[in-house]
C-alpha cells in the first residue's frame, strides 16, 4: 500500500497494486472517494480523502491502541464488511434499491502508523 498527502490541496491519497475500476464516495462523506477493483465488486483498491487535514497527523479517528484510522463509519454487521491487506471496508445496503446495492459507509486503515510513517499534515 502506498499512502500519499498533497499538502497543497489538501488531499490524502492511498494506493495499493490493483488498479480501480469505478469509484463510490462514503455514503456520508462526498469528499471521500473509495477506489473499487470492479464496477459491481466491493473490493477496495484505494482511496482518495479530500479536506485530510481532518486526519492528518492522526486526530479523533485514529484508535492508538489497535493502531487503526478510521474514515467514516463501521458497520455492526459483519457481512457487510470487506477487506485488501490492510483495508477495511464498511458497507450498507441502500434498502431503495432492488438489488440491494451497497453503498461505502467507512473505511480503516490497520497499521496505520506504518502506512502513514514520514506523513506530515498541512503546513503552518
Amino acid at each position: 500500500m502506498l499512502v500519499s498527502y498533497d499538502q497543497q490541496a489538501n488531499v490524502l491519497r492511498v494506493t495499493t497494486d490493483t488498479p480501480a475500476a469505478t469509484a463510490a464516495s462514503l455514503l456520508d462523506d462526498p469528499g471521500v472517494a473509495v477506489e473499487l477493483a470492479t464496477a459491481d465488486g466491493h473490493d477496495i483498491v484505494g482511496l482518495i480523502v479530500m479536506g485530510a487535514s481532518a486526519y492528518i497527523p492522526f486526530g479523533k479517528a485514529y484508535n492508538a491502541e489497535n493502531d487503526t484510522l478510521l474514515i467514516g463509519r463501521k458497520t455492526g454487521d459483519p457481512k457487510l464488511t470487506t477487506e485488501n491487506g490492510d483495508i477495511v471496508g464498511y458497507w450498507e445496503v441502500d434498502e431503495d434499491d432492488p438489488d440491494g446495492f451497497r453503498d461505502p459507509i467507512g473505511i480503516a486503515i490497520r497499521q496505520a502508523s506504518t502506512h502513514f510513517a514520514g506523513i506530515s499534515g498541512p503546513a503552518k
